[in-house]
């Protein structure tokens, strides 16, 4: 090739990348060399000017940066114009009064990693099962944890999110699933910073959303399907109003000063949460446009007030679970190992139920072991990742490449589903994304080095949470005759890792203490629905935390055999049989 050849292809280059736009695609010094080397080739040749534009800022509503013609320093570029939002009125009847509606009712929201369920009481012994799946038009008690953002501009929840973000699995767009995590990843700081701006996969809209507008936005949610499920009972004559008090269940954070920072979150976020609910009532179905939402979530932010009369204590998980299983105890005193297993925490506390001699029918006081509450921060979540790297594995799927990741992306969306049949029929066919067909056993997962070791480290924070404790009481518990009682509870429950903390001794310090399982459901659960019962494991938080005639729970004194400490949490009246 000659040299004139040459000048006339650098020439046409530059030429069209002024005409197509496409000089965002080289840097500044690349343009230059390309017009020295131009010069160089051919001293009389025309430079056209070539004006450079960088891709688009990453942030929505950010402007392009503008370079000069000769691709030197940038020129001012114009000031980005605000994204207009729809004029969007809050409904702020929550605010019109101080005090909670129908007295007696009282509610219990669990907002779960994976699932999300709620409870009611109604003084002074009634149980409002609230079939929240049934309520948001499908079936069954819990509501997915879940939210997508469609390329509509649209936000989908529960089980419409998961069913629009299907068969997505070759456009690189992620549903926003296990967005309680973001409470239990830190310890500080504000979710509603620049930082925790969605990325694009997460929100494809021009419209900044944050971390904390999407928990704000979720809990609406839970909140108005819980009120809708809550009104079809009745209370002296009339429907069960939307402001009921409530409770809200949450992990045993590691951490006191996170435990601190997340409770007060949550409080302001669950208040902000019945305005957003009562905003957008009954307009879940089809999608909220997220323009709409981002005019709302403005205003929230910005009250002067919020209805905070409404929101109760928050109730670490393992307490709201003992508030029933310990209150059968059928020993003068007897220990009992709360373990609530969810998606995203494996949550135990350690409690002493003990009853007065001579007394009949004496309700058993129940002493909590403060520093036996621990969360791990290890539960069903962590298996759906080692399901998905085994299959990956198995299959020989390479996770670098872009195949691979497509294949990844579309087995997170499925996991907890793929799961769900592996543990429960011991065996799991599959189709991946590039039309891979495969099956595994349950022996062969379990037996995997990664699942083990998983089982270890849920067995050794079993162990934490009774290390904690003073070796006093560790010495009652290996005394001849004495049982530590194990309440399993949870969604993740079933795991056999789990199932596995309620057999068989632990030894800890020195001290072998034998295991006892319980058998969590109420007596009154005999009669109750079925389908109520089958998931029992999965709303016992959310009806510990509704329980409303509750007897005192003590804090237990650091030696065993001391005195009885101040009150601390409240323990309920659900039965647990102890079957």
């Amino acid at each position: 090739m000659d040299k004139k050849t040459a000048a006339y292809l650098l020439a046409s280059l530059l030429e069209r990348m002024q005409r197509d736009g496409n000089a965002g695609s080289v840097s500044s010094h690349e343009i230059k060399a390309l017009r020295l080397a131009l010069q160089s080739l051919d001293p009389d040749a025309d430079l056209p000017a070539v004006q450079e534009t960088p891709p688009p800022s990453p942030q929505p509503g950010g402007a392009p940066v503008q370079l000069a013609t000769d691709g030197s320093k940038p020129l001012p570029a114009p000031a980005a114009q605000p994204l207009a939002l729809p004029e969007v009125k809050l409904v702020l009847d929550s605010l019109d009064q101080s005090e909670p509606s129908d007295e007696g009712v009282l509610l219990c929201l669990d907002f779960g990693t994976a699932m999300s369920k709620a409870f009611a009481s109604l003084a002074p012994d009634e149980y409002l099962d609230l079939e929240l799946g049934a309520a948001a038009g499908r079936s069954g008690y819990t509501l997915p944890s879940s939210i997508f953002i469609a390329d509509d501009g649209k936000v989908y929840f529960g089980h419409e999110a998961i069913d629009r973000s299907e068969g997505l699995m070759d456009s690189g767009r992620q549903r926003l699933d296990s967005i309680k995590a973001w409470l239990s990843q830190q310890k500080e700081g504000n979710l509603d910073g620049d930082a925790r701006i969605l990325q694009k996969s997460w929100n494809p809209t021009e419209f900044k959303l944050t971390q904390g507008d999407l928990i704000r936005i979720y809990l609406a949610y839970l909140t108005d399907i819980a009120n809708q499920a809550l009104s079809v009972y009745q209370v002296a004559g009339h429907s069960v109003g939307r402001y009921v008090k409530r409770r809200f269940a949450r992990p045993c954070w590691p951490d006191q000063a996170q435990t601190e920072w997340a409770d007060k979150l949550m409080r302001t976020m669950l208040a902000e949460a019945q305005v957003l609910a009562d905003t957008f009532s009954d307009r879940w179905a089809g999608g909220i446009a997220v323009a709409e939402l981002k005019a709302a979530l403005e205003q929230v932010r910005q009250l002067a007030s919020r209805p905070d009369y409404l929101i109760s204590e928050g109730v670490p998980e393992p307490v709201a679970v003992a508030a029933g299983a310990i209150a059968d105890a059928e020993n003068m005193r007897d220990a009992f190992m709360v373990v609530d297993v969810g998606a995203g925490t494996t949550d135990f506390g350690l409690f002493v139920a003990t009853r007065r001699p001579n007394v009949e029918d004496d309700e058993p006081r129940v002493h909590q072991l403060p520093a036996s509450i621990q969360g791990l921060m290890q539960a069903g979540d962590k298996v759906d990742g080692m399901l998905r790297a085994f299959i990956c594995k198995h299959e020989s799927i390479d996770a670098t490449d872009t195949s691979g990741q497509l294949i990844q992306a579309d087995l997170g969306r499925r996991i907890r589903g793929l799961k769900e049949t592996l543990f429960k029929t011991g065996e799991l066919e599959y189709a991946l994304a590039d039309g891979t067909v495969g099956s595994i056993k349950l022996e062969e997962f379990l037996a995997d080095p990664t699942v083990k070791r998983f089982g270890q480290l849920v067995e050794e924070g079993f162990k934490k949470a009774l290390e904690a404790v003073d070796e006093s009481w560790l010495r009652w518990l290996a005394m001849d005759g004495v049982r530590l009682h194990v309440v399993l509870t949870g969604g993740s429950s079933t795991l056999p890792m789990m199932q596995a903390l309620a057999k068989g001794p632990v030894e800890v310090k020195g001290f072998k203490i034998l295991r006892k399982g319980v058998d969590p459901k109420p007596d009154w659960m005999d009669d109750a629905a079925p389908e109520l019962a089958a998931v029992y494991p999965q709303l016992a938080v959310a009806i510990g935390g509704a329980a409303e005639e509750l007897p005192e729970t003590l804090t237990a004194p650091l030696n065993f055999g001391g005195g009885v400490g101040r009150a601390t949490y409240v323990a309920g009246r659900i039965q647990i049989s102890g079957r």
